[in-house]
């Protein structure tokens, strides 16, 4: 029986993990830069993405923002989202304004957890992502260094979330209300859940 290690490339500061990647083009140009393949004294660089992958990121950020109906600049700076884990970097002030604007608890609360995943997963669709766990919503969380200290709990109890076959994804029927969330995080707005006052 043959076993297949999954190699995986972790930026750190410190102890907080900044970026993590699985991309064999990003684990092949780091090895070979340690490794000094090239003869002693060759400098080694990682030219980061290629024009075709830039353009194509481009046009995520682009349906990502539509979707939102947000400006792309405006995504960019709450979320700056890449085609490299954790795919999306959170801005502190962003989160700290929707913070403020939603409640803590009840219905209409949003959890860190649930805000790091939901806007992953959004963006996870227009990047063709295989597959979103707690865990990766916990990489998007540290990005500013914040954290969820019951992460399961919220998304189990989240109407847009579910878990299907060992992965996360957005219910159809709630889509909007994940929309809503994003689109409040991005403008430094409350989430229009779209129901009628009483």
């Amino acid at each position: 029986m043959s076993l297949r290690a999954r190699l995986r490339i972790i930026l750190m500061a410190d102890e907080v993990v900044v970026a993590e990647s699985e991309d064999p083009r990003l684990w092949h140009a780091t090895l070979r830069a340690v490794s000094d393949e090239g003869g002693e004294g060759e400098r080694h660089t990682f030219s980061g993405p290629r024009d075709g992958e830039r353009e194509a990121e481009r046009l995520a950020v682009a349906a990502f923002a539509e979707e939102l109906g947000v400006d792309p600049e405006a995504v960019q700076a709450a979320c700056a989202p890449k085609a490299i884990a954790p795919y999306v970097f959170l801005d502190r002030h962003h989160f700290e304004s929707f913070k403020r604007l939603t409640p803590e608890r009840g219905r209409n609360a949003v959890s860190n957890i649930v805000l790091a995943l939901t806007l992953l997963l959004l963006w996870a669709d227009k990047m063709r992502l295989a597959r979103v766990a707690v865990r990766d919503g916990t990489a998007v969380l540290r990005t500013i260094g914040a954290r969820d200290d019951h992460p399961g709990r919220a998304v189990d109890n989240c109407p847009w979330i579910r878990r299907s076959m060992n992965r996360l994804v957005l219910v159809p029927e709630e889509i909007s209300k994940a929309i809503a969330v994003a689109r409040a995080y991005c403008t430094k707005t409350s989430p229009d859940w779209g129901e009628p006052s009483d």
